[in-house]
């Protein structure tokens, strides 16, 4: 029986050259093509003009890195039997299914918890032959400004690979997941203010124990957590409470108020930091809340892995 190959093709958003250096598994790679060529492969694919096209992938989904003037991407490609069109989509589906959604997606997603940066995948293309039409799937997430560019350096990109090699979605604690999609809001939406709200919503499936002094709490809990020392913890307990107070008069829109991107990105890394320092915890919200109540500032570094072992 006839053999074809089929190639996949997701499309990255905001991200630069040092990507190329990420290793993934299940034949998975990321590579990248001109602008120029971009253009006309994907053109090609879509049926669309060149000038909408490249409207789309530079504006619409910041597909274009348009310094190094590169489109970045994931491609794959396995082989199929058959004779018509149903049989190399059933298989397809069954790529798209087990490997896609189920493998890269997902780690794509922890990429962008690991370091600030909007990295996405919006559009992705199957194809085999250019005289027949591809599958064409967009993301139906709102792209908001993508902010810096997803960057690595060679430490990091050492610690990425560890990280996407240990963890898998979803988290195996429900408050860490909880926290983990309000942090995905803050880059889906539009509004800056809804952005930063979610994040607050985040702060507080992580360290709200139930309990009155909601302020207090999230900022002294999160201070214990991430502070390096005494003094680092109190200026993260003194920041968690501005930043609450911003999100009170959001809430309770006692006057207008329009936060500003630096609050914004503060706050994500706050919650992007208790995130990853819990996944490392392993323990389910009170025991974690009742070892931090029970030290003070600048603490946590000398008993977390007494207390919480790998």
């Amino acid at each position: 029986m006839k053999t074809e190959k089929i190639y996949f093709i997701g499309l990255l958003q905001n991200v630069d050259s040092t990507i190329l250096n990420v290793r993934l598994e299940n034949n998975f790679q990321f590579s990248s093509i001109s602008e120029e060529e971009g253009i006309e492969l994907f053109s090609s694919l879509e049926g669309l003009p060149p000038m909408k096209l490249r409207r789309k992938l530079s504006i619409d989904y910041h597909c274009l890195n348009p310094a190094l003037k590169q489109y970045f991407f994931v491609k794959n490609s396995f082989d199929v039997r058959g004779i018509l069109i149903e049989d190399f989509w059933g298989e397809y589906a069954e790529f798209e299914n087990k490997l896609v959604d189920s493998y890269l997606k997902p780690k794509i997603r922890l990429m962008r918890l690991f370091k600030e940066g909007n990295i996405g995948m919006p559009l992705t293309y199957c194809f085999f032959k250019e005289t027949l039409v591809p599958t064409i799937r967009e993301s139906t997430h709102i792209y908001q400004s993508p902010g810096p560019r997803y960057t690595l350096n060679t430490e990091e990109i050492d610690q990425l690979q560890a990280f996407l090699k240990k963890y898998d979605l979803p988290f195996k604690h429900g408050y860490i997941q909880l926290a983990f999609e309000n942090f995905e809001t803050s880059y889906e939406v539009r509004s800056i203010n809804i952005a930063f709200l979610s994040l607050m919503n985040g702060l507080e499936a992580l360290f709200n124990p139930g309990e009155h002094e909601l302020r207090y709490r999230l900022s002294r809990n999160c201070a214990v957590l991430l502070g390096t020392d005494r003094k680092n913890s109190n200026d993260i307990y003194e920041d968690i409470k501005q930043l609450y107070d911003l999100r009170s008069a959001i809430v309770h829109a006692y006057k207008k108020v329009t936060v500003k991107q630096e609050d914004l990105y503060r706050l994500r890394d706050y919650v992007r930091r208790s995130i990853k320092t819990l996944l490392k915890v392993d323990k389910p919200k009170n025991e974690a809340l009742k070892v931090l109540d029970s030290i003070g500032f600048g603490q946590f570094q000398q008993v977390e892995y007494l207390n919480f072992p790998s």
